[in-house]
């Protein structure tokens, strides 16, 4: 079948399939016992990418939600068609808090300093902040909630699933709470993937299709270069 005569909710989960494979791959290669042993261990990995992902739940996490919520407020009024989306969106902020916090108080009992408010990437290589932040950009700046939609929940917050599950591997041996932890903040995020899941389902068309795949795309490819730049300068900064 043709990508243009699918209807959106077949277009959505082939996107989401995809985007499930790209991203496990993505984390195997780039986010994986490898990195964490280059990093200089467990004690290392937690100063390094505990504060990285605390600010990456936060910043990462809420500002698509955000944008989408406005963008479908101001479809109309929110309390008919669209007020379960909205609801949902709001859940999902809520979750980027409470996890932003979990990482952020898991660094804090390890003597790090995760303020969300003023770190910088100090473990990390020289411009994987701006790296950030430009992903960032490209997860939020877009005019309607479905493409916000295809750059965040159906594509690339896929990702910090494997990611963080990968964390928490490595980890669990020598810090077993910990890993616990991580693993309850990966059971949220298959809610936040069905939220943009919704989104994208009600809002779609076939005129959407290639703009969709092209803002996925983009948004891995971002990512990709912030792992990469990670990964090849582990243990430098």
């Amino acid at each position: 079948m043709e990508e243009s005569t699918k209807p959106p909710d077949r277009f959505v989960q082939e996107l989401m399939d995809e985007s499930r494979e790209r991203a496990e791959r993505l984390a195997d290669r780039y986010y994986s016992d490898e990195y964490f042993d280059r990093l200089g261990g467990p004690e290392a990995t937690v100063a390094a990418e505990f504060p990285a992902f605390a600010w990456k739940e936060f910043y990462f996490g809420l500002l698509p939600p955000v944008r989408q919520i406005d963008l479908i407020y101001r479809r109309g009024d929110p309390y008919y068609d669209d007020r379960d989306l909205i609801v949902g969106l709001g859940t999902q902020i809520r979750d980027e808090i409470k996890h932003a916090r979990i990482f952020s108080n898991l660094a804090a009992g390890f003597g790090i300093d995760a303020d969300m408010a003023t770190w910088d990437a100090p473990n990390h290589p020289e411009g994987y902040y701006d790296a950030l932040v430009e992903a960032g950009y490209a997860g939020a700046d877009h005019e309607e909630p479905h493409h916000v939609a295809a750059g965040f929940q159906c594509s690339t917050e896929i990702g910090a699933a494997f990611q963080i599950r990968n964390l928490a591997d490595y980890l669990d041996a020598e810090y077993p709470n910990v890993a616990n932890s991580l693993r309850d903040v990966v059971a949220d995020e298959g809610d936040h993937t069905h939220a943009g899941r919704l989104v994208a389902k009600r809002f779609a068309t076939s005129d959407d299709y290639g703009t969709m795949r092209e803002l996925s795309n983009a948004k891995f490819d971002s990512i990709e270069a912030g792992m990469r730049l990670a990964f090849e300068n582990a243990g430098e900064a």
